[in-house]
């Protein structure tokens, strides 16, 4: 019996997801030494993984895809436990892996491995290959040393390197090669799960599709199972059964990957599909409505949806007859109301006005509607009509008493959406979505 032979009729495996995760948390905690413990400060909580749940069934592939910082390789690093997670329960093979310890940790070890993003940073460079990609064999001892070595030649002609490079420095290779040898590594205990960590990001596009053909040629022979980590849309249309889109450490959707592209459902989805590149000359003069505004810090993550402060979708009060475009505007006004950030100085200043800042100026109707428009005209990007500019207009009257607090409640009263309130949750259907236009 072979080595690799060895390695598989060890393996007892139960019906089910292969991977189960429910509601994972990873909180990584600032302000928390002793200095700001002596000073008082409390820790702050940076959210990178807030409640995520997936499934992983036996040799597909499941991309998580989304822009960077999202939480995607913090969330594959915590399903391994290469991070210790905050919360949530992480189940492989059906044993959660949350409460392994010893021999049973050292066995899960065995059968999930990873291959990181950059292939330069993940091999030390001190090291030859061949004893890089043996070391996983040794640490669990698996074999006499002579199986070991056999083991890892017949591994890196498989991945498409040559026995003969076994003691060579990883110097000596290109950054495919490279990704090759760590995916050697990551095969060399015959392991049933591999988290890939943007494994075509730091290549040539060339290269890419290589080390793509080469996972699926992989997995298909050793029946692995794949959790594919990507921002790169067309990695994940390649490789992967099913998709799951991440956004600032939640789950926004989860669909089989042809459903996601032709039919997607939550906004983010389709603003990331809207900015892939294509080839075709039809779409050569195409004009890509791109997300306004930035990415929310996990250090203080909207309420609501986390998504409603890019998203072009948000759901208006249903009392409230505004279109999208300038319902948009308005939010953005409030948001810049609720923080204080208009300064009412020097738009004063603008409409012939002063002393606004101190409260102490009583306006007559002439120049408050004169500070009505200049606030209008410079901080909202369209023009109101009807009972919602009459609330703005009513807002920015408490601006002219310097009273933010009265200006604040009158928008929250008027134009609070259900997309700041609550947070959408992900459905159990066929195609879930954390939206509130599918919720039923």
């Amino acid at each position: 019996m072979s080595l690799a032979d060895e390695l598989q009729s060890e393996r007892e495996t139960s019906t089910g997801p292969l991977v189960e995760v429910r509601d994972l948390e990873k909180h990584f905690f600032e302000g928390d030494n002793i200095l700001d413990r002596i000073l008082g400060n409390g820790p702050v909580a940076i959210r990178a993984v807030d409640g995520v749940s997936f499934d992983i069934h036996k040799g597909e592939t499941l991309g998580l895809v989304g822009e960077s910082g999202c939480g995607k390789s913090t969330t594959g690093e915590t399903v391994l436990r290469l991070q210790e997670p905050t919360g949530g329960t992480v189940r492989f093979d059906g044993d959660s892996i949350l409460d392994m310890a010893g021999d049973d940790l050292l066995s899960f070890r065995r059968n999930a491995q990873i291959v990181f993003q950059d292939p330069y940073t993940s091999l030390d460079p001190r090291v030859p290959i061949g004893e890089t990609v043996r070391e996983a064999l040794d640490i669990h001892g698996v074999g006499t040393l002579e199986e070991r070595n056999d083991r890892v030649r017949d591994l890196l002609e498989r991945v498409g390197l040559s026995e003969d490079q076994f003691d060579r420095y990883p110097s000596e290779f290109s950054g495919g090669q490279r990704q090759r040898i760590g995916i050697a590594r990551a095969l060399a205990l015959n392991p049933d799960f591999l988290v890939l960590d943007e494994p075509t990001s730091a290549l040539d596009v060339s290269v890419q599709a290589q080390i793509l053909n080469l996972l699926s040629d992989l997995q298909e022979e050793f029946n692995l199972t794949y959790l594919l980590i990507s921002h790169d849309l067309s990695v994940i249309r390649h490789i992967c059964d099913r998709v799951a889109v991440m956004y600032l450490g939640e789950i926004a959707e989860v669909a089989d990957v042809d459903t996601l592209f032709e039919s997607p459902k939550h906004p983010y989805t389709e603003a990331l599909l809207e900015s892939v590149p294509r080839a075709e000359t039809a779409e050569r003069d195409r004009d890509i409505e791109t997300l306004k505004g930035d990415v929310p810090s996990p250090r203080n993550p909207p309420s609501g949806c986390r998504f409603r402060t890019r998203c072009p979708k948000v759901i208006p009060p249903a009392e409230t007859s505004i279109d999208q475009q300038e319902y948009r505007e308005v939010m953005h006004f409030r948001e810049l109301v609720e923080d204080a950030e208009i300064s009412i100085h020097k738009l004063a200043e603008d409409a012939g006005l002063s002393g606004l800042e101190d409260g102490d100026q009583n306006l007559n109707s002439r120049e408050t509607a004169a500070f009505v428009e200049e606030v209008k005209g410079d901080v909202l990007d369209t023009d109101l009509t009807g009972p919602p500019e009459r609330v703005v207009d009513e807002a920015i009257g408490h601006l002219a008493e310097a009273d933010w607090e009265s200006a604040a409640t009158v928008l929250r009263d008027e134009f609070e959406s259900i997309c700041e309130t609550d947070n959408p949750e992900l459905s159990d259907d066929s195609q879930p979505v954390a939206c509130h236009l599918y919720e039923t």
